[in-house]
């Protein structure tokens, strides 16, 4: 049941990866370790519904056989009946905590790196008959055949929509020649006998917009390619990073990052307290060198003071407050923006935590589930 199981679920990891993994000219070792360390990676998932599974089978085998009537016959009870069971349930639980804390870690590990170093590479520039390539960012190019001896591409349809603005390039030719450079940095395209029709946006392009055409006999050009894969900031490794270390990894992990979200927060509210809401009061933070002598200090009634003033001054000091509120909380809001990536991670570390020690008692339970179903 755990190899069934194993394999339903390494179906949705193929299929939801198919299309990083094809046409990229990827060895067959790579291949081979990556569905290896997603079998593993697969396991705290898999071992649950296994044992759920071969414990409803199992319990359901002796009863249709009348074997379970047979021992209750000869005197012996439903918790003795379970015991040996019950202690091979325990050791598979002990086991699994020893995988998940151990072994899961690693091989997520070596997964997040060969799917790191799989999207890095670039695509083949592979064109299928009539169908559209979307294989780089922000450009589509369909040929009508390509040559697969000179790779001579005929009938060449281009939309590039690269332009930040809006803009749209569309080009069109009756043959070309299109290939990448060996580091797969520059796309280098060669046409002949076409024409550019480049779609031009202002700021007003609903009802204001022009559209230029160019005729050509010859077109070389090179595009830089960016690379894909990667998010703004490597974002993935950094929340990823909890999954592939175990518990002291983790404690450690969320150590360093509760000092990092007292520091952001520190730099935030410090300024925040001490400039904008208690600019005049310095018992708010002790450590300040200034001491003034409140004894002879008493409360002041705020309202009293605000309704003797004029209603020009009035205005003047709502309107005084009213920025010093927003622009605190800018000033705030900005700040805060520094403390979420740490935060983040430190929830997802304290879930991951959890998680290597639910996954013996949720084998353990799903047991308990199974048998009398069973």
């Amino acid at each position: 049941t755990f190899f069934i199981v194993q394999f339903v679920l390494m179906m949705n990891f193929v299929w939801r990866y198919i299309d990083e993994l094809t046409g990229k000219g990827l060895e067959v070792s790579t291949i081979a370790e990556l569905l290896a360390c997603a079998t593993a990676n697969m396991i705290p998932l898999g071992l649950p519904l296994a044992m759920l599974l071969s414990a409803i089978m199992a319990m359901g085998n002796l009863g249709e056989n009348f074997e379970l009537l047979a021992m209750k016959s000869a005197g012996m009870s439903l918790p003795r009946i379970l015991k040996p069971l019950i202690v091979l349930v325990t050791f598979i639980a002990i086991g699994g905590f020893f995988i998940s804390n151990n072994l899961v870690p690693y091989a997520n590990k070596r997964m997040y790196e060969i799917l790191y170093d799989i999207r890095e590479q670039r695509q083949e520039l592979k064109f299928q008959d009539g169908m559209f390539f979307n294989g780089l960012p922000d450009m589509s190019i369909r040929v009508e055949h390509q040559d697969p001896t000179t790779q001579r591409l005929d009938s060449v349809l281009i939309f590039d929509t690269r332009s930040s603005n809006g803009d749209m390039t569309t080009t069109v030719a009756e043959s070309g020649y299109i290939r990448m450079s060996e580091d797969k940095a520059f796309l280098y395209v060669t046409l002949h006998n076409g024409r550019t029709y480049e779609h031009t946006r202002s700021s007003q392009w609903y009802d204001k917009n022009s559209m230029r055409i160019h005729e050509f006999a010859r077109q070389d050009g090179t595009f830089p390619v960016d690379k894909v894969g990667r998010p703004a900031g490597d974002m993935s490794r950094e929340f990823t990073e909890s999954r592939t270390r175990n518990m002291s990894g983790l404690e450690e992990l969320m150590d360093s990052l509760q000092l990092q979200i007292e520091y952001y927060n520190m730099r935030s509210l410090t300024p925040l307290v001490k400039r904008q809401v208690f600019a005049r009061d310095t018992t708010i933070f002790p450590d300040d060198s200034l001491h003034i002598d409140r004894s002879e200090f008493h409360p002041i009634n705020f309202y009293d003071s605000i309704a003797d003033l004029s209603i020009r001054q009035r205005a003047k000091l709502y309107q005084t407050a009213y920025h010093s509120a927003r622009s605190g909380q800018g000033s705030y809001t900005y700040d805060e923006q520094y403390s979420k990536i740490p935060l983040t991670q430190y929830y997802l570390s304290l879930n991951e935590w959890h998680r290597k020690l639910t996954l013996p008692i949720t084998i353990i339970i799903f047991f308990m589930i199974g048998a009398p179903l069973g």
